[in-house]
């Protein structure tokens, strides 16, 4: 299930950027271009765009802006959002529900709750054909619905009153679920991967976690395990960096600002009893 709910915005990402950056060319220096766009306008407040903006900035630059902001800016968001919206309707929407069905999450802390009734709020509706939520059904947002779907899960009726829509709804919750299963924040009744974090330690944890601390070679104190933690990652960064340049394989050129290319290794020899099953076969 949680491959399911990457798989649906992963593909829905892939399709949007590849639509998107086929038609995309980056444009340089924007900050100057606007201070000569303003320049410009504010000289001849009355002018014509054709006379007075484009001998400063290019009408094909200004094309290439507006297509660079449509590729990162609200209409990207908006475009993902609706790709996945309707790849989920479309298509997993058959199955995902009835996994939910058959799956008990369960959370240790009270801060989580509102994913576990975001989920029992989906199975009880469905089985029913309703776009919406009923206008007296508590629905919960805070901490389950992120701002990629903050805007768009709630809409307006006949009558102007917000009501919530239940299949973008479903989707925010895919992705709130998902993100707090992988670091046990939410559990599973019953499985062994994503199990009630409390199984994870040893019973006599609490009476005797000095001691598995020392066999584990990890220090006790949050801080200092932190410090270590980061010194490590910058002793690695460092020797990537320092290597980088050096390395045979690798050449870093000019393009947007530094590309790195990678010399495709030689091939290594096949392994003896490869070869053997190749003759056998």
């Amino acid at each position: 299930m949680i491959e399911t709910i990457h798989h649906i915005g992963a593909r829905a990402e892939r399709k949007v950027e590849r639509e998107l950056l086929d038609d995309l060319k980056r444009v340089t220096g924007k900050n100057d271009l606007l201070f000569e766009l303003a320049d410009a306008a504010l000289g001849k407040p009355d002018g014509i765009v054709r006379d007075v903006v484009f001998p400063v900035v290019k009408e094909e630059t200004l094309r290439n802006l507006v297509k660079e902001w449509k590729s990162t800016g609200p209409t990207y968001r908006t475009t993902l959002r609706t790709v996945i919206r309707n790849s989920y309707k479309g298509h997993y929407r058959r199955m995902v529900p009835k996994l939910l069905e058959i799956l008990d999450f369960r959370s240790n802390n009270d801060h989580h709750k509102p994913v576990i009734q975001a989920i029992n709020l989906i199975k009880r509706y469905a089985e029913t054909q309703l776009q919406t939520f009923p206008a007296n059904e508590e629905v919960p947002l805070d901490g389950v619905v992120r701002g990629l779907w903050r805007e768009a899960v709630i809409e307006k009726d006949a009558k102007g009153n917000s009501r919530v829509n239940r299949i973008t709804y479903e989707v925010a919750v895919l992705e709130a679920l998902r993100t707090k299963l992988r670091c046990k924040e939410i559990w599973v009744v019953g499985a062994n991967r994503y199990r009630n974090p409390d199984e994870d330690l040893p019973p006599d944890f609490e009476e005797n976690s000095t001691a598995y601390y020392q066999a584990l070679n990890l220090p006790t104190e949050a801080d200092k395990f932190i410090a270590e933690l980061q010194t490590e990652v910058k002793q690695a960064l460092t020797t990537f960096d320092e290597g980088l340049p050096r390395n045979p394989k690798v050449k870093l050129n000019k393009k947007s600002g530094g590309w790195i290319t990678l010399t495709p290794l030689d091939a290594q020899p096949n392994p003896p009893n490869l070869t053997a099953l190749n003759v056998s076969v």
